[in-house]
């Protein structure tokens, strides 16, 4: 990681769409201390899939743009906006997300009329907030920076910072008509003291987007049908078939691989075991080096992942369903 070096804006940007030449940028935004090192495998296999693509690498650090947020899960969404004019579309990645599959598309995130696609987190009923596909237009971009903006308009309660807020700044964005549930949901994000009572709130709001996928123009695809999930799900057993991008790649949490059968669970969010079967060498990375070496203990059997995964997004409705039940006795606190 020692050749990374951030991004830096052009000093005659304006802020407006820009004309570009279908160019496709893959975003990581980090804070001025950010260790690099505890994100050195995921940052690679991203800096060697976006090589095999001829898609733009950009590291930026976001104290570089002139974003006033405080707050830098905030600030990072400013900084996005600033940098998607510069080039068709960008897709937005936590530093710990890595590349599974070189072999996938950002592309088949992208379909006309559609401005901004995000994705359900699988373990709970929240839209992440740390990943997302936005084409260069306005609407995106004010998008962007309306979110970045929320900060300003944030309870003081345990509001779980921008992936607390992406809920009711999209309901209030996409839904202008539900006025009054939203205010419902807004009561309950006022008192929110801590992790149950904020899943509760979302509970709300998704209650208040039903079970649809596109709204206007913006998306949010269901879980498992985004381009990254948390690899603890399946004890970081994969499969090319269902897999792009795994979440979750912090060096420090990196454990080793053990030399016994791999069961299918959803046991130990904090480590993890690394599915590539050695170092990324950037100077191989191209278009015509798609094939990857991988660690064959990892490579999972795809019915069985996928009857794990079904399992437990059972549970996961369920207990959304019990959350959402939380409603009556907090709005009476």
């Amino acid at each position: 990681l020692s050749d990374l070096i951030p991004f830096k804006l052009p000093a005659n940007l304006d802020g407006k769409p820009a004309n570009v030449d279908h160019r496709i940028a893959i975003v990581m935004v980090v804070t001025s201390d950010t260790k690099f090192e505890n994100y050195d495998i995921a940052i690679q296999s991203v800096r060697c899939y976006s090589r095999i693509h001829n898609y733009e690498f950009i590291l930026a650090v976001d104290t570089d743009f002139n974003c006033e947020h405080k707050d830098n899960f905030f600030r990072r969404h400013c900084v996005s906006a600033k940098i998607l004019p510069l080039f068709d579309a960008i897709a937005f990645l936590d530093a710990d997300i890595g590349i599974i599959n070189p072999k996938r598309k950002i592309e088949e995130y992208m379909q006309d009329g559609i401005d901004i696609v995000f994705y359900d987190r699988f373990y709970n009923w929240e839209v992440v907030a740390g990943s997302y596909i936005a084409k260069n237009t306005q609407y995106a971009i004010d998008l962007l920076n309306d979110f970045a903006d929320y900060e300003f308009k944030l309870p003081n309660s345990f509001h779980g910072t921008d992936n607390g807020a992406l809920h009711i700044f999209l309901a209030e964005k996409l839904f202008p008509n539900a006025r009054i549930q939203i205010e419902i949901c807004q009561q309950v994000y006022n008192k929110s003291k801590d992790y149950d009572d904020l899943f509760t709130y979302e509970a709300c709001i998704r209650a208040i987007w039903g079970t649809g996928t596109d709204f206007g123009k913006v998306r949010i695809m269901k879980k498992g049908t985004g381009w990254a999930r948390d690899g603890w799900l399946t004890s970081m057993l994969w499969h090319e078939d269902l897999d792009f991008m795994i979440h979750g790649w912090k060096t420090e949490q990196l454990e080793e691989t053990p030399n016994v059968t791999i069961k299918l669970n959803q046991e130990g969010r904090n480590r993890w075991y690394n599915p590539l079967g050695g170092p990324i060498h950037l100077l191989k990375c191209s278009p015509q080096n798609m094939t990857w070496s991988y660690d064959p203990r990892l490579l999972g059997d795809k019915e069985e992942i996928l009857k794990c995964l079904e399992k437990f997004e059972k549970e996961v409705a369920r207990d959304q369903v019990n959350s959402y039940s939380r409603m009556t006795s907090m709005l009476s606190r």
